[in-house]
């Protein structure tokens, strides 16, 4: 019974190594392959486009980041030339 204890106890210790050897590795990966920094990234794009919808939803039109009322007023500074 005891040298099955002490198998078990093994496999316990080698798997527990191996799996902070993948966390190393996988946290490595990460920090250097600029994950975060896509990530941060994402959140920004998301974050403006959730701005450009609720924009849209309450009539407000932008364009080349300049917002306006309404297209008539979009139009209208267009064909002015302002």
């Amino acid at each position: 019974m005891k040298s099955q204890k002490g198998i078990t106890l093994i496999a316990l210790v080698i798997t527990i190594i191996v799996m902070l050897i993948l966390v190393a590795v996988t946290i490595t990966i990460a920090v250097n392959g600029g994950l975060f920094n896509y990530a941060k990234e994402a959140a920004t794009q998301t974050n403006g486009a959730l701005a450009n919808e609720q924009n849209l939803g309450s009539g407000m039109v932008t364009v080349n980041g300049a917002a306006e009322a309404d297209i008539n007023s979009i139009v209208t500074r267009y064909t002015s030339g302002s």
